[in-house]
């Protein structure tokens, strides 16, 4: 950022969106518990949600150009804000990078659709190979970053490829081939960029077995998941060989509270805000739970949730 007080930052970027015509878009000061699913998260500076890919553009520039620190959130799942908010511009895909159309097996669709939203709009097009994302609460272009999966299936297993605008302004695609996806995570080659759309292959199907699936799942994870309380998914990746849950659980931890958070009952790798829990409080479990976790079986368990923020 530029050698400038906090002040003239803010007004100095400001400036330049009314320059370009966001200075009635722009918020201020926007509190971003509500763009999570936790509802926890401190202020951010600037907030924008660019409605097509001109508007992506002009902004994401000038925050580049300004050195001002930016960050993209698609549903604000698998997502810990802290209290004290952060710096610089969060923005969130609008409706222009929602849209989904299809041809033949294969749905071209924008970054910021929601999981069951195109889990639903392929359904009705007797195509299968979504059904495993039918309650996963991200958008797709979340989805892709962190190869989100259900039992046994991912959103890897059905990638035809995907557009990226990089910071420089340049939209690029990228082919399954040249995307390098693992457990919980995706290589790109780029360092910095936005996901802005995704084309997707899936196979033809039969609606009574596609919609069986799609129930199926739903039950699974009514039953296995909590439903009570905001949560942000996963707190952590399951180590080679074992489950995250399972293990916190031996440890003594389920139903652990600080505040108005608490480690489920229900799985144990979910940790909840039961209304007005902080960040503060959800960080003070997950380090209580890596804590024994490490002291009871000498394992370092890996964050599977984003935490970010000013300290």
């Amino acid at each position: 950022m530029p050698l400038l007080t906090e002040l003239s930052y803010k007004e100095s970027f400001f400036r330049e969106m009314k320059k370009s015509g966001f200075e009635k878009q722009i918020k201020l000061n926007e509190p971003l518990k509500n763009h999570t699913s936790y509802r926890i998260g401190g202020p951010v500076d600037f907030y924008y949600v660019p409605e097509n890919i001109d508007e992506l553009k002009r902004i994401f520039s000038v925050a580049v150009k300004m050195k001002i620190p930016y960050k993209f959130i698609g549903n604000g799942t698998n997502l810990l804000i802290r209290d004290k908010g952060l710096k610089g511009i969060v923005m969130q895909l609008g409706k222009g990078f929602k849209n989904i159309t299809q041809s033949g097996r294969i749905l071209k669709a924008g970054a910021g659709v929601s999981l069951p939203s195109i889990s639903q709009y392929a359904f009705k097009q007797n195509l299968s190979g979504l059904e495993f994302s039918i309650n996963i609460p991200g958008t797709l272009g979340g989805a892709i970053i962190n190869n989100a999966s259900f039992r046994g299936n991912s959103i890897s297993d059905i990638i035809r490829n995907i557009t990226i605008l990089t910071p420089e302004n340049r939209i690029i695609k990228i082919t399954k081939n040249n995307l390098k996806f693992r457990y919980r995570s995706c290589e790109f080659g780029v360092e910095k960029f936005i996901i802005t759309k995704v084309e997707l292959e899936l196979a033809h199907g039969k609606k009574e077995n596609i919609i069986s699936k799609m129930e199926k799942n739903k039950k699974f994870r009514l039953n296995k998941q909590p439903v009570n309380g905001y949560n942000a998914g996963s707190i952590f990746k399951n180590p080679a060989g074992f489950s995250a849950g399972a293990l916190i659980d031996k440890a003594g931890a389920k139903g652990l509270r600080k505040g108005n958070a608490e480690v489920s009952n229900v799985h144990a790798n979910f940790i909840i805000n039961r209304g007005n829990a902080s960040a503060n409080d959800i960080l003070h479990l997950i380090r209580e739970i890596e804590k024994r976790i490490e002291e009871k079986y000498r394992i370092h368990l890996e964050r599977e949730i984003e935490i970010i923020g000013i300290e």
